[in-house]
């Protein structure tokens, strides 16, 4: 947010995120809201439902981080003293690659897309997303994303993520509150398992979501809010739908 400092305000930019990219889209606008004019998030939503909860609390368990104090299991075997996990042939990937490792890359890639796009892909080009997944990351790295981002997901107390001033509720009310950005969109797949279309929609209405035959009329410096489904799309609507996503941005910025 510092280098949106030097955007004069009477330049304000538009900007649109996707998944985690929402919410730091978010997070700018919340802390520099005079150099933001429009927001565009896809795969978004206020929090996260009871589904998507266990689906990271999996992904918790395959990457070796104990569920009830967050320490990490290195997947040493004391009685064979020896790592269960092995690795991948190095002639295959240029990095460390378990088998802790490939069992996350399948989990997301099968959580993260719709059935229909699954099925249309094959298990052939799915197997390169993995090898891709593999080839490209680390499991370190990969833990230290998921905690960063999704570190109190385990905390099964009703309301959490309302406590959270970084979760997408909380920026949002502080966006609106701002009365500074002039327009955003909401945009979720109708599939989608980590950001359900209801609490999309939730997040829209905290936005200022606009309703009913006269959804263009609001209050001055009220944000003007549209929520969109994609149907027969999971997670990645970027990825999924490319060119609809695309052109549904692009009408969007002008």
């Amino acid at each position: 947010s510092e280098r949106l400092e030097d955007i004069p305000e009477k330049n304000k930019i538009d900007v649109a995120g996707f998944s985690f990219g929402g919410r730091v889209a978010m997070a700018a606008a919340s802390l520099q809201p005079n150099r933001i004019r429009r927001l565009y998030l896809t795969g978004v939503s206020a929090e996260r439902d009871p589904l998507a909860n266990v689906i990271l609390a999996s992904w918790k368990e395959i990457l070796g981080v104990n569920t009830y104090n967050s320490e990490v299991s290195d997947g040493y075997d004391k009685e064979k003293e020896s790592y269960y996990d092995e690795e991948c042939d190095p002639e295959v990937h240029t990095s460390r690659c378990t088998a802790r490792l490939r069992s996350f890359a399948w989990s997301i890639i099968l959580q993260t897309y719709s059935e229909i796009f699954l099925a249309k892909s094959g298990p052939n080009r799915v197997q390169t997303w993995v090898d891709g997944v593999c080839r490209y990351n680390t499991e370190e790295g990969l833990r230290a994303l998921l905690m960063q981002t999704h570190g109190h997901f385990m905390d099964e107390s009703d309301g959490e993520d309302s406590l959270d001033p970084w979760s997408p509720a909380a920026m949002a009310t502080r966006i609106r509150e701002s009365q500074s950005i002039e327009q955003c969109k909401i945009v979720v797949g109708s599939d989608d398992k980590m950001s359900s279309p209801e609490q999309a929609h939730r997040l829209a209405s905290l936005l200022g979501l606009s309703t009913g035959p006269n959804s263009l009329e609001h209050e001055e410096h009220e944000i003007l809010c549209s929520f969109k489904i994609i149907e027969g799309c999971g997670h990645a609507v970027p990825m999924e739908e490319m060119r609809l996503w695309r052109e549904d941005l692009l009408s969007f910025l002008n």
